[in-house]
C-alpha cells in the first residue's frame, strides 16, 4: 500500500483531487488533502508520504518553496507538480528539483490517476532496487572475510598487481599491509593421512584445524591473517614477526598434533617488507613444506632448510615440470623415458646437491609423473598398487645409485602399463579397420579417408596397420578383393570385367595383373582350371 499527499489551495480542485478517484482501489491506503504549502510542510515533518501532488502557485508558500523544504525532509519522496500555462517558469524550476512528473491545468481525473500510478510504479521499482542493493550490501559485508581470503590467495599465487590490488586491499580493510614486514607460514595435514576419512570427516577436520590455528594465533601477540585455501592446508600471514616465531611454531605444532590427533607439518618462508614479495615468501614456505617427503611430518621446515643458493637445485626443482621426460611419458615411449632419466640422474650426480635436496627433487619427479598418469585418464593406484609408497622408497635409498634404480623401476612400471593399454586400443582400432575393409572392399576405399574417419594421421595409421597385420593397407585391401574375385570366378558366370567391377576395380586389365601377381594365373585361366 502507498500514501498520497495532495496540496491545492483552490477548494474545488482539492476536492476533485481527493474524491474523484477511488484511491483505495489503486493501492493507496492513506490520502490526505491540504490547502497550502505551510500546512503540507507541517504534516511532512510528522509523517512520511510516498507521493506528493502539489500546485505551483499557492499563497503563503508556493509549490517550489514547498518542494525545496520537502526534499530536505525526505529525498526519496516522489513529487508531481500541477501548473498552468502562465506558470511555465515555475514548472521548469520544479524539474530542476527532480520532480517525477507534472500535470498541466486543466486535467481530467483519469489523467491524474494515470500520472500518479506511473509515478507509484516507478517508486515501487526504485524501492525494490534499493532493497536489493541493501541486501547485496549486507551480503557483501557478511562475506568480507571470504573476499579478503580470495584476494590474498590471488596475490600469493599470482603476484601483487600494484595499484589495482592496493585499492582492493584498502576497501577490504587491509591497506595497512603495504610497507609492513610479512612472513608466510603454511600448515598442512598430509593428504595421505586423510585417505581413509570420509568427505564429511575431512570438512569437519578442516574446520577444527582452522579454528585451532586461529586460537593459537589469538593467544599470541602477533598480527595475522588466516587463509583456509585447501581442506588440509591453512596458510597464515604473520605481520611483523619477531625472532621467537620459529620457537613458537614448534610449540604450535605440538599443540596442533595433540588437538587434531593427526600428523602436521609446517613450512616457513622468509620475512619480506611490502606486498610485492609476499608471493615469494609463500612459494618459499611451500618449498620448505616439500621436506615432509624426505623427513616425514610433525616438523617445522624453514626455507633455510632448502639449499636455494645452489643453482642446480633451483634449476631442477623450479623447472622440473618442464622436463621432457613427462612429454615422453605422455606418448608412452619407454626408451626415451629411460634415456631422459639417465641424463637427469647424471646431471644430478655432477651437481653437488645435498642428499636431502636430491630426495626432494626425486619426490617431486614422482609426484609430477603421477599427475601425468591422471591426465592420461589412468589411476596410478591401478599401476602401482594401493600399498605402493614411492616416497618411502625414496627416503630408504642410501645412495644416488639406489635412487636411480628405484626411479627406473618406477617409470618402467608406468610406461609398461601405458604401452599395454595403448596396444590394446591400437589392436581394437586395427581390427575395426579390417572389418571395415572386409565389408567395403568393393567401394573406392583408401587410407586417407579412413585416417580422417578415425581422426588419426594417414602415416600413423599406415604404420599401425603394418605393425598389427604384417601387411601394408594396400596389400591387405588387394588380398580381400582377389579373394572375393576367386569366389565369383568359381561360382558365377560373370565375365572377367564384371568380376573386376564387383570387387572394386574399374580397370579390368589392372585387375587381371593384380590377380595373376597374387594367384599365379590370369582370371580366365583360374576359371578354366580352378584349384
Amino acid at each position: 500500500m502507498a500514501s498520497l499527499l495532495l496540496v491545492e489551495d483552490e477548494e474545488v480542485i482539492k476536492d476533485k483531487l481527493a474524491h474523484n478517484v477511488p484511491w483505495a482501489a489503486y493501492g493507496f491506503d492513506r490520502v490526505v488533502a491540504v490547502e497550502n504549502g505551510q500546512e503540507a510542510l507541517a504534516l511532512l515533518t510528522q509523517e512520511r508520504f510516498d507521493i506528493m501532488v502539489t500546485d505551483i502557485q499557492m499563497p503563503r508558500m508556493n509549490g517550489i518553496e514547498l518542494i525545496k523544504e520537502a526534499r530536505k525532509l525526505d529525498p526519496t519522496m516522489k513529487i508531481i507538480v500541477i501548473s498552468g500555462y502562465a506558470e511555465f517558469e515555475y514548472a521548469q524550476e520544479s524539474i530542476k528539483l527532480n520532480v517525477s512528473d507534472y500535470l498541466l491545468k486543466p486535467f481530467a481525473s483519469r489523467r491524474l490517476l494515470e500520472v500518479v500510478l506511473r509515478v507509484k510504479e516507478g517508486a515501487e521499482r526504485e524501492k525494490a532496487e534499493r532493497s536489493e542493493l541493501e541486501s547485496l550490501r549486507a551480503h557483501l559485508q557478511k562475506n568480507l572475510s571470504a573476499l579478503r581470503e580470495k584476494l590474498l590467495m590471488d596475490i600469493l599465487n599470482h603476484g601483487f598487481a600494484g595499484p589495482d590490488n592496493l585499492e582492493d586491499l584498502r576497501y577490504l580493510g587491509l591497506g595497512d599491509l603495504e610497507g609492513e614486514i610479512c612472513r608466510v607460514v603454511v600448515m598442512e595435514i598430509p593428504e595421505n593421512y586423510l585417505r581413509s576419512a570420509g568427505e564429511e570427516e575431512k570438512y569437519l577436520l578442516n574446520m577444527q584445524f582452522c579454528r585451532q590455528v586461529e586460537r593459537l594465533l589469538t593467544e599470541s601477540a602477533y598480527r595475522y591473517l588466516i587463509l583456509n585455501n585447501r581442506r588440509n592446508t591453512v596458510t597464515v600471514i604473520i605481520i611483523n614477526p619477531d625472532e621467537e616465531l620459529p620457537m613458537r611454531l614448534e610449540e604450535w605444532l605440538t599443540q596442533l598434533r595433540l588437538a587434531l590427533d593427526r600428523p602436521v607439518v609446517i613450512g616457513v618462508g622468509h620475512a619480506y617488507r611490502g606486498l610485492g614479495d609476499l608471493p615469494v615468501s609463500y612459494r618459499e614456505a611451500c618449498v620448505a613444506l616439500q621436506y615432509r617427503y624426505t623427513h616425514g611430518p610433525n616438523r617445522v621446515f624453514s626455507v633455510q632448510d632448502v639449499n636455494l643458493d645452489n643453482p642446480f637445485y633451483h634449476k631442477h626443482f623450479y623447472h622440473l615440470h618442464r622436463h621432457p621426460i613427462f612429454d615422453h611419458l605422455r606418448t608412452g615411449t619407454a626408451q626415451s623415458v629411460r634415456a631422459d632419466l639417465a641424463a637427469f640422474i647424471e646431471e644430478l650426480r655432477c651437481s653437488g646437491i645435498s642428499p636431502e635436496s636430491l630426495r626432494v627433487i626425486a619426490s617431486n619427479l614422482i609426484f609430477m609423473a603421477c599427475i601425468v598418469v591422471n591426465e592420461l585418464g589412468y589411476n596410478h593406484d591401478d599401476i602401482l598398487g594401493v600399498d605402493f609408497s614411492p616416497y618411502r622408497d625414496v627416503n630408504r635409498a642410501e645412495s644416488l645409485d639406489e635412487l636411480e634404480e628405484f626411479l627406473v623401476a618406477f617409470f618402467d612400471r608406468i610406461t609398461g602399463f601405458i604401452a599395454k593399454k595403448r596396444a590394446s586400443r591400437n589392436q581394437q582400432l586395427v581390427d575395426e579397420i579390417r572389418r571395415h575393409v572386409e565389408e567395403n572392399f568393393a567401394t573406392n576405399i583408401n587410407l586417407s579417408d579412413l585416417a580422417k574417419q578415425y581422426k588419426i594421421s594417414p602415416g600413423y595409421l599406415s604404420l599401425l596397420f603394418s605393425e598389427r597385420t604384417g601387411k601394408s593397407f594396400i596389400e591387405y585391401l588387394t588380398e580381400c578383393r582377389i579373394r572375393k574375385a576367386k569366389e565369383l570366378l568359381r561360382h558365377t558366370d560373370l565375365r572377367v570385367y564384371e568380376v573386376a567391377h564387383a570387387v572394386g576395380y574399374n580397370d579390368p586389365f589392372y585387375f587381371s595383373n593384380c590377380f595373376k601377381r597374387l594367384v599365379g594365373v590370369t582370371p580366365t585361366e583360374f576359371r578354366d582350371n580352378p584349384p
